[in-house]
């Protein structure tokens, strides 16, 4: 099978054989010669066998089919040389060139006229079915444009994205000086700003901070508790604009849209540019779900929507593109507008280049410096140019190994501690853990494996703060604790508990409930 090797590609020209018709073949044996319109690319065989040719070669072919078999066994031969041999004919003047066999075949089916259906490249079986579904389909409401029909399938959208329509509608007549003059605007204070805001329909928390020189310009602006804008930021939305409780936006954060909506918890780093290309387009949606995360000098086109689902990663100097830009599609170039989903917890690596159409799985990991052109599946590790499946994003340790970790995140907490002046002591009855004595005393820290009602817990004066593997609906009174595994807390606390908690964090255990900010303490 020949995968899409090149961003820009729908087919290939076969350009040559490089082992004969029925001969033999080695795993990793290069077989044939494609040339896409970036290059020239060696075929590997996947496996040892015979090889049976599919399509001769000087043949364009759709990336994504079959141009020959590796035969296993006589009854895989037999098989292939049958399928060869009841092949059907080549498309006629009745089935344009550029339309596969199955493709022209599904088209008479469903009684679709190939021609209207728009497309550089080869239309295939997927192009015909969608093409009907859509001309069955009714005409669409505002939420099939505003994600233009993507999959919201193992994406956790934000709270926020379900804003009631009047919410944080602003006056015209503030609207227009805000577009007039942005500048003037943020020279206020942040009080004035937020105040100003409110004054005119904004709906602007408590506690909102807005850096020196932050503007948000949108007809509809809705900023929940605690959100704080960086320095030097600058909000464009033809629609809307909206960010939950807590999220922070880091300085020189820039977007220009038609409508973004940005989850509570959510964090990104400085430099941050959203928009590009199309920014204006109906379709340019940004959504980033809670707990999300994005890392500096990364960069965002939204011609088309882009979905990012709950505790997913986007990390510094990443690229997601919705459309590319290059030469006449009349010439036969393509010209490709599709939106992007990241499904709820996948990561982007640094310097990674996501591209139009492409879904990355839940629990997904892309590693660094690749380039994405194709979906990449739950829980699959991938990476490479063009990035491939290189194993799995996660191997899920044993029990005993669960111990010990855990154990370690608590002997790095007080190594942690120490080096920062904290004194420390070992627990007087004997559990994993430690004491804070000294001027950060009294409090203590404290491993079990489960905790449940009636649990032996040590205390004292202070706060007691127990991570656990696993905690039951009771908990014993006088203590906060931490379900490492069900990423919950238990209980209250203060700045022990705070502290512990965003250690944990910088380990990818994230807690419920939040959102939460970690504003200051022992770590």
């Amino acid at each position: 099978m020949l995968t899409r090797e090149d961003a820009n590609s729908e087919s290939a020209l076969l350009s040559e054989w490089l082992v004969e018709d029925r001969a033999a073949v080695r795993k990793g044996q290069a077989i044939c010669v494609v040339e896409t319109s970036k290059a020239s690319i060696e075929i590997e065989a996947p496996g040892d066998g015979t090889l049976v040719q599919l399509v001769a070669a000087d043949i364009e072919v759709e990336l994504g089919s079959s141009v020959g078999v590796i035969a296993q066994t006589e009854g895989e031969l037999e098989a292939a040389v049958a399928r060869v041999a009841g092949a059907p004919p080549e498309p006629t003047a009745e089935a344009p060139r550029n339309v596969t066999k199955k493709a022209a075949a599904r088209a008479a089916e469903l009684g679709v006229d190939v021609s209207l259906i728009e497309k550089t490249g080869f239309v295939t079986v997927e192009d015909v079915e969608a093409f009907a579904a859509a001309r069955a389909a009714p005409e669409p409401g505002a939420a099939d444009v505003v994600l233009a029909g993507l999959s919201t399938e193992n994406v956790s959208l934000p709270a926020i994205f379900s804003l009631a329509d009047d919410a944080g509608v602003l006056d015209e007549s503030f609207l227009a000086t805000l577009r007039e003059d942005p500048a003037a605007f943020g020279a206020l204070s942040s009080d004035e700003r937020c105040d100003a805001y409110r004054q005119h329909g904004a709906q602007i928390g408590e506690g909102v901070v807005l850096g020196d020189g932050a503007v948000i310009v949108a007809p509809r602006i809705v900023l929940e508790d605690g959100v704080t804008i960086g320095a030097r930021s600058t909000i464009r939305c033809e629609e809307v604009f909206a960010a939950g409780e807590l999220t922070l936006l880091g300085p020189s954060f820039y977007l220009a849209c038609r409508r973004a909506y940005i989850g509570a918890g959510t964090w990104t780093a400085e430099n941050v540019h959203i928009g590009g290309g199309g920014h204006r387009d109906p379709w340019a949606t940004f959504v980033l779900g809670e707990l999300g995360f994005i890392g500096a000098e990364a960069f965002v086109n939204v011609c088309r929507p882009v979905v990012i689902g709950a505790e997913a990663f986007l990390t510094m100097r990443s690229v997601l593109l919705t459309h590319n830009v290059g030469h006449s599609v009349l010439e036969g170039f393509e010209n490709r507008f599709e939106g992007i989903v990241l499904e709820d917890r996948a990561q982007i690596g640094v310097g990674t280049v996501v591209y139009a159409g492409v879904r990355v799985g839940r629990e997904a990991i892309v590693v660094s410096n690749s380039y994405v052109v194709n979906d990449v599946h739950e829980g699959t590790l991938a990476g490479g140019v063009p990035a491939k499946p290189i194993g799995h994003a996660s191997r899920p340790p044993t029990r005993p190994r669960q111990l010990e970790l855990a154990r370690r995140i608590v002997d790095d907490l007080e190594e942690l501690l120490v080096l920062r002046g904290v004194e420390t002591a070992p627990l007087a009855d004997g559990p994993r853990g430690f004491e804070l004595t000294g001027a950060h005393g009294p409090g203590r820290v404290v491993f079990l494996e489960t905790v449940g009602k009636g649990a032996a817990v040590p205390g004292g004066e202070g706060e007691t703060v127990v991570l656990t593997l696993e905690a039951t609906s009771e908990v014993p009174p006088g203590c906060a604790v931490l379900d490492l595994l069900g990423r919950s807390v238990h209980g209250e606390g203060g700045v022990l508990l705070d502290s512990v908690r965003e250690h944990c964090r910088k380990r990818g255990i994230r807690f419920q409930p939040g959102p939460w900010r970690y504003s200051g303490g022992l770590v």
